[in-house]
């Protein structure tokens, strides 16, 4: 079983869908730096006219995101990330938050999550955040992440502001300062139906081995993809699918062997080990 752990607690079976530790000082923090495959290539930002994020200033332990221009911000100025969560599960969100203690930042937050571009934003149960000048007042550790998030090819989350008040009781100015750090979100591999004890359907994949780029050939029009690692890690997925063909750009994913399971639209499964070179 696998297991991941954050401010040293160790929870059984959760798997690091993404994380921002923000760990060198330098812009590159912008992306995330660890996290399933999919989602390394996943940067914060902010919206809502705040000004450039600063990624020098100190954090929780290493380094953080800081902005200012929080002023006239409530339910508009806010951090957020895109994810994907395609084949996860039971999902859990952590993070940290600073105010400015000579230029104190927004005092209130609340986290929202949003399927999609097109989709609401609807608020996160037991987010609701209030930051001081420490890095224990503002804190989120682990908090339950709405089901519907689960297994998304898209799922943004922002942390908005939800008043205009500073954390130090009056009214957030242009200088007014908020950090965040430690941002991990995690889950568990979702059981996805398909198992090794079944009548195996034909299905092609070549080439393989291969440097990364596969063809999947069905006879049976194909609706998932799913691909593990040796230790039954799901680390990438397409869903949604009615095709045929189906090409795998796989060239991102460590050099091994991994095991491609597809499910067809009408039900059956069938799984084939691949090599990546």
């Amino acid at each position: 079983m696998s297991a991941f752990f954050f401010a040293g607690v160790l929870m059984q079976g959760q798997v690091l869908i993404a994380k921002w530790t923000f760990p060198t000082g330098n812009q590159s923090d912008s992306i995330a730096d660890g996290g399933i495959p999919a989602n390394l290539n996943k940067a914060i930002h902010t919206e809502g006219s705040t000004s450039t994020i600063d990624f020098s200033k100190n954090g929780a332990t290493t380094k953080s995101a800081q902005a200012t221009g929080w002023d006239n911000g409530a339910f508009i100025k806010c951090w957020i990330v895109e994810v994907t969560t395609a084949g996860y599960e039971n999902l859990k969100l952590s993070s940290k938050q600073q105010s400015g203690g000579n230029n104190p930042g927004p005092q209130d937050y609340t986290v929202q999550y949003r399927i999609g571009k097109n989709g609401i934003w609807i608020d996160i149960p037991g987010t609701a955040i209030v930051t001081a000048n420490d890095w224990t007042t503002g804190v989120l550790d682990s908090v339950v992440v709405p089901v519907n998030c689960s297994n998304k090819d898209s799922l943004f989350l922002r942390w908005v502001m939800t008043t205009n008040n500073n954390s130090a009781g009056g009214v957030v100015n242009p200088n007014g300062i908020n950090k965040i750090d430690d941002i991990y979100l995690t889950g568990k591999v979702m059981n996805t139906g398909i198992h090794d004890i079944q009548i195996a359907i034909p299905f092609q994949v070549f080439p393989n081995p291969s440097n990364g780029v596969f063809m999947v050939q069905s006879k049976e029009a194909i609706s998932k993809v799913f691909l593990f690692n040796s230790l039954g890690k799901c680390v990438y997925s397409q869903l949604s699918l009615n095709k045929n063909n189906v090409s795998l750009k796989l060239d991102t994913i460590t050099k091994g062997t991994y095991l491609l399971k597809i499910r067809t639209t009408s039900g059956k499964e069938g799984s084939q080990k691949i090599v990546i070179m």
